[in-house]
């Protein structure tokens, strides 16, 4: 169980008055006490051997309750913090700090286009495609708005480096997506939160294999919430509001490591998988 979980368990029984510690996040004995009132209070729901199980696992119980309060199926209510308990303690941290629960994964459908026949991910095609990395025409497109960089927002810049044979379609998407969102929809996604695009650089944790950055046919957007891990629950990126945003993209033929696999919803590039 994570400390965001503990948390979520702490401000729970806060609200129904069972609590008045810190909601931070460290399971003791006033958090047990606690525990252990609420579930005295919904013994009817847990099965009937739960008051001899570890205090931890009656904080993994209460959280399945309060899961399964809002809607949300955590599985059976046994106390054991599984991958599904996981998932709805994440679904229910949304739920409580948005008004409105993530939407499912599996309800995100890519648009499958490839207009400009962008190569396969593979070096080779890369390469044969787009030159060797690091060693590539480059240009700067314009973007209709400013773009500030995610981590000093000070520094500004109104043009992306990109690899020529992107500038027409990379132009055609922020003009798009400009004239769709508006200056006050793009700052309100944080659309002006730049994280760069060219960068001679290897992939993150490797030695031997290039980013494709380093062929200049990739943009990381907004990269403070929309984190390498962070799934669709977690990056502001995949709000249904972006839909848009991504299709924009996905029409020309980018790819979306977020809207595809779930990861690294920052990342756009120009190539296949």
């Amino acid at each position: 169980m994570k400390t965001s979980d503990i948390r979520l368990i702490q401000k729970n029984l806060s609200e129904e008055g069972l609590y008045t510690g810190q909601t931070d996040g460290k399971r003791g004995p006033q958090t047990d006490k606690a525990v252990n009132a609420a579930l005295s209070d919904r013994s009817q729901d847990l099965p009937d051997e739960w008051s001899e199980w570890p205090e931890k696992r009656k904080a993994v119980a209460y959280l399945q309750l309060i899961c399964k309060d809002n809607d949300i199926d955590p599985g059976p209510i046994d106390g054991f913090y599984g991958p599904r308990t996981e998932d709805a303690a994440n679904d229910l941290r949304v739920l409580q700090s948005t008004g409105t629960l993530p939407r499912p994964f599996a309800d995100i459908e890519p648009v499958i286009a490839n207009p400009h026949n962008f190569p396969i991910e593979r070096k080779a095609n890369l390469d044969t495609f787009y030159g060797k990395p690091c060693d590539i025409p480059l240009v700067k497109v314009p973007c209709p708005w400013t773009l500030r960089l995610d981590w000093d927002l000070g520094s500004t810049t109104d043009k992306i480096t990109i690899h020529k044979k992107l500038a027409d379609s990379l132009g055609h998407i922020l003009e798009e997506a400009f004239s769709y969102y508006g200056p006050d929809g793009i700052r309100k996604h944080g659309l002006d939160r730049y994280g760069g695009s060219y960068n001679c650089r290897k992939k993150r944790g490797s030695m031997t294999s290039w980013s494709t950055h380093a062929w200049a046919i990739a943009i990381d957007w907004y990269p403070s919430k929309n984190k390498l891990k962070w799934r669709s629950d977690q990056a502001s990126l995949a709000h249904p509001d972006l839909d848009f945003w991504w299709e924009l993209w996905e029409k020309e033929g980018w790819f979306s490591l977020g809207r595809s696999e779930n990861r690294d919803w920052m990342h756009v590039q120009g190539t296949r998988r």
